[in-house]
């Protein structure tokens, strides 16, 4: 429900951003995957250790731990709120069933469940997502023609705003790209639960293909849920009185669900609502187990054997799973107005950071581990200080801290130059000595 209650509430600029995905994708074609792939890692940040020191790698993983755990969090009371409004549960008794029923499934079946589940779910929600807008657009007054003139009339289509201000509610274009190619590339390159999707595939053809299907499917499905969002304004438009006031934004498209649709349809749009909330919830908690099995556990050889591992990685599933409901349940808040602004400043808080450090890494082959960590910690002081002290879109923080990172850690290099290791294969220069290593020793 996040993107179409920011096309209710506003315009079409926010698309803009996911319209990069394709962009991104070459980069994560073309040189993330090959790099996950050849140093045949299982958490993203053994990348991190290869190419900077296990400091480094400790501090990216953690990073990326807590961004997770967040985003459970906000994902589930976000639910729990759009889902008060369409059945008979509370916003408390949503987040509970989501988090133990995601629970069960992960930690019984762990990626190949998730991966799975995400398939399902993803049918289900586009399926209900196409019959929702065309009942929307069926309940205007005067059918498409009168959503148009009524959404246009209102500049609901709106795609650009060309302005300099980095602080304006109604964000800039260059905001927009720029803020949506410095999410889209550390969530290629730096978040590991799109990494484990990688290492998974049976070969590299395959996973590329798979990126390169999400990235094309991405703009048809932005068009369908901003379009989604326009249809409610114009349906609302058509039907004031059927538009509760004191609703949040993020409620508009629940309150449509349970007030306008066939039971039937209903139930299939909320079961749509709810597994992508799910999908969204228990990939978080099996990336989240298996960074911390990997990057935590596994150096320091704190369990026996694998079967202890596997024990450790259900474990800390359920741990974290425990932990993002709990904050689910403290963050049902009905005074927070879009989840959407929420959620976008979660991510550059913890992730723009984690994505200048592999930017930084696979860049330079002067960057030291010294340097890196000296380029994270400020990133982070940076970061904190934008949320805390300064009224800059949310959408900017993730580009904020991939630059700052980046231009710090280089130069405290220079200062802190450290002991350099054997790159080959950890960035861009020295990519092509690994294929070549490859071939020699297939001959």
């Amino acid at each position: 429900t996040l993107l179409p209650s920011k096309a209710f509430a506003q315009d079409w600029v926010y698309a803009v951003g996911n319209f990069t995905i394709p962009l991104v994708a070459v980069i994560a074609v073309y040189y993330a995957l090959p790099f996950y792939r050849r140093i045949d890692a299982t958490s993203a940040y053994e990348y991190l250790e290869r190419r900077f020191s296990r400091a480094v790698r400790l501090f990216g993983s953690a990073s990326f731990s807590l961004f997770h755990v967040f985003r459970m969090a906000v994902v589930m009371s976000l639910t729990g709120l759009a889902l008060a409004i369409a059945t008979p549960l509370t916003p408390a008794q949503s987040v509970l069933i989501m988090g133990l029923l995601s629970i069960v499934y992960c930690t019984m079946g762990g990626i190949e469940a998730v991966i799975w589940t995400d398939t399902i779910q993803t049918v289900v929600l586009l399926g209900g997502a196409v019959l929702a807008i065309g009942l929307l657009v069926s309940g205007v007054d005067g059918g498409v023609s009168g959503l148009i003139t009524s959404a246009t009339a209102a500049d609901k289509f709106t795609l650009a705003n060309f302005h300099l201000d980095a602080t304006s509610a109604q964000i800039a274009l260059w905001a927009i790209v720029l803020g949506g190619i410095a999410q889209n590339v550390s969530s290629y390159t730096a978040d590991q639960a799109v990494v484990q999707r990688y290492m998974t595939t049976s070969t590299e053809r395959l996973a590329a293909r798979a990126i390169w299907t999400n990235a094309v499917l991405t703009v048809p499905a932005t068009l369908l849920f901003f379009g989604i969002g326009t249809a409610l304004y114009a349906f609302y438009r058509s039907h004031p009185d059927k538009l509760d006031p004191t609703m949040t934004t993020d409620q508009v498209f629940p309150l449509f669900i349970a007030r306008e649709m066939p039971i039937g349809l209903a139930g299939l749009i909320v079961a749509g609502v709810f597994a992508a909330a799910q999908s969204t919830v228990s990939t978080s908690m099996n990336s989240t187990a298996t960074a911390v099995v990997t990057d935590f556990l596994r150096p320091f050889d704190l369990c026996r054997s694998e079967r202890g591992y596997l024990t450790a990685a259900r474990i800390l599933t359920v741990a974290f799973g425990l932990v993002g409901t709990a904050f689910g349940l403290i963050f049902v808040d009905p005074d927070i107005k879009s989840l959407f602004d929420t959620f976008i400043m979660a991510i550059g808080l913890f992730m723009g950071v984690l994505g200048g450090l592999f930017v930084l890494g696979a860049l330079s082959t002067r960057a030291s581990a010294a340097g890196a960590l000296t380029g994270a910690l400020t990133g982070a002081a940076v970061m904190f200080s934008l949320w805390r002290f300064t009224e800059v879109n949310g959408y900017l923080y993730t580009a904020t801290g991939i630059t700052t990172c980046v231009v710090v850690g280089y130069l405290a290099s220079f200062a802190l130059p450290g002991t350099p290791g054997d790159l080959t294969g950890l960035t861009l220069y020295t990519l092509d000595r690994s294929v070549a290593a490859e071939g020699e020793a297939t001959t």
